[in-house]
């Protein structure tokens, strides 16, 4: 089953508002039977929550401490755009007989720039790239219609047929799984990992997670893509469609550059989700699940228990509670 970029046909993003969201569905909906592979993406008003670790220690903080402070910032903040590329096993997208391949890219309306809080750079950034807020706030998507949507379509409860690829994921299956809930994510990461694994089953990978067992990638989804010749080929950065896309580009060449492995060799990264993994490369308490990989089924990256040997409770990483975070909150905001 090796993912393989094969053509050169124009890639066109299909921009999803309010008025043609049950249409896009629809082409979604037709395609997946053949275009099981779901790469993701999602733009949101940036972080408030911040860290109370050195910045020399972040690379090094548990997965608690990453799982806390992602669900703070998922549970205040409001999603403004969400991108979806599907593909076959081949790596080709959905064309629907036309001289266009095409990508998805979700405008929601739910986000009002008036009363909710965001961070003032990430704004500014994203509207740089093109992101049109009060467009989204006049014709974008209500969340709930999306979730509904969701449900319809086939994407969730799939365990078997779907296969979803994220860098970097715990954000993207933070809002996802808000949305689909219409609740604040779970207080403990188990709860969170198991709902991830509820929606969207144990096929789940994160290119970011699976990239730390080879040395020199490092970085963002932009950094990781240049190292390794992925252009992007539609769209700008920090548009969910566009990144969507560079994604699932970069999760081709990766595998491909990984001596050429296929998915049912990489049954180990399965489900793990960057920051979110016990015990990734090789730190593990019981090595012997790292045969073919195995035991990263359900992590994603940031949010996995363990991850790079650190114990789940050093006590300089202990961010147990959360009034640990709200002055870091209340200094983002002067308030």
């Amino acid at each position: 089953m090796a993912l393989k970029m094969k053509s050169s046909t124009p890639v066109q993003v299909r921009e999803v508002w309010a008025e043609n969201l049950v249409a896009e569905f629809s082409l979604i909906k037709e395609a997946i039977s053949r275009f099981s592979f779901v790469s993701l993406d999602t733009e949101f008003p940036g972080t408030l929550f911040l860290s109370n670790l050195d910045k020399s220690l972040l690379s090094q903080a548990p997965p608690s401490h990453n799982y806390r402070l992602m669900k703070y910032n998922v549970d205040l903040l409001k999603i403004i755009q969400l991108g979806m590329t599907l593909s076959d096993s081949q790596g080709n997208l959905p064309s629907f007989g036309t001289e266009f391949h095409y990508v998805w890219q979700f405008n929601f309306r739910d986000f009002n720039i008036e009363h909710d809080p965001y961070n003032d750079e990430s704004i500014g950034l994203l509207e740089r790239q093109g992101i049109d807020l009060k467009k989204n706030r006049e014709k974008g998507i209500d969340s709930s219609d999306f979730a509904w949507m969701v449900f319809t379509s086939g994407l969730v409860f799939n365990n078997s047929s779907i296969t979803w690829i994220t860098f970097h994921g715990a954000y993207d299956f933070g809002f996802l799984i808000k949305i689909l809930t219409r609740r604040e994510l779970p207080c403990d990461m188990a709860s969170f990992l198991g709902m991830v694994s509820f929606f969207f089953g144990v096929r789940v990978y994160d290119t970011k997670f699976m990239m730390g067992s080879i040395g020199g990638l490092r970085g963002g989804l932009e950094r990781v893509a240049e190292l390794l010749g992925v252009e992007r080929t539609t769209g700008k950065r920090h548009q969910a469609g566009s990144d969507s896309l560079l994604t699932h580009q970069t999760f081709v060449r990766f595998k491909d550059s990984c001596a050429n492995l296929d998915l049912e060799n990489l049954n180990g990264c399965e489900g793990m989700i960057f920051g979110l993994c016990e015990g990734w490369l090789g730190f593990d308490r019981t090595p012997e699940v790292y045969n073919n990989l195995n035991g990263c089924e359900g992590m994603i990256f940031g949010l996995c228990e363990g991850w790079l040997g650190f114990d789940r409770t050093p006590e300089v990483y202990n961010i147990e509670t959360s009034t640990q975070l709200k002055p870091q909150f209340k200094e983002v905001f002067s308030v």
